[in-house]
């Protein structure tokens, strides 16, 4: 059976558009992974943890990932750059693996964000809502733009200081009871 010349024409632009689709969907999903990891990348430098957290000057800024999402990836990238005169190491945590140590803990939008108390872990995670159980810090889209949100009384518990200059950029802030 032969196909007309208009029927291939057709199957090729057809192709060419769900490649064009496809590429645009990556880009926006790399585009929103990079803003959200220069996000935070300026959280590691507007927050103060406990005193003792780190033993000593050259302590590394330890921030750890849960998944292997699009997001877990960009940070990577962030290896040896520094922020409070530390250099951050970005750890992938696998599984069930224990978070102790972790300075920063992003948690993916499908995982759950574990419960840290007095534990001095900024935890991270994305959402499409502007809060999560035991998040100190929610990114998520709305409007196009990547916003955030503080759990203030998390972080306080702590131990953990976000600055005036972080919370005023922050699109809701949870001040608690």
């Amino acid at each position: 059976m032969r196909h007309c010349p208009l029927q291939k024409l057709a199957r090729i632009v057809l192709h060419g558009l769900i490649g064009l689709l496809a590429a645009a969907v990556v880009h926006a999903e790399n585009s929103e992974a990079d803003i959200k990891a220069a996000f935070i990348y300026n959280f590691a430098k507007f927050v103060e943890w406990p005193e003792g957290t780190f033993t000593d000057s050259k302590d590394r800024l330890l921030l750890c990932t849960q998944g292997d999402t699009v997001l877990a990836r960009k940070l990577r990238l962030l290896a040896g750059r520094e922020a409070q005169g530390r250099t951050i190491e970005v750890r992938p945590l696998t599984g069930a693996e224990a978070t102790t140590g972790c300075h920063i803990l992003l948690t993916p939008s499908a995982g759950e964000v574990p419960a840290q108390g007095r534990n001095p872990t900024l935890t991270i995670s994305e959402s499409t809502s502007t809060a999560r159980t035991n998040s100190m810090i929610n990114l998520f889209v709305d409007a196009n733009r990547v916003q955030f949100s503080v759990n203030l009384p998390a972080t306080q518990q702590a131990g953990i200081k976000v600055s005036a200059r972080l919370l005023q950029l922050a699109r809701t802030v949870n001040k608690g009871a």
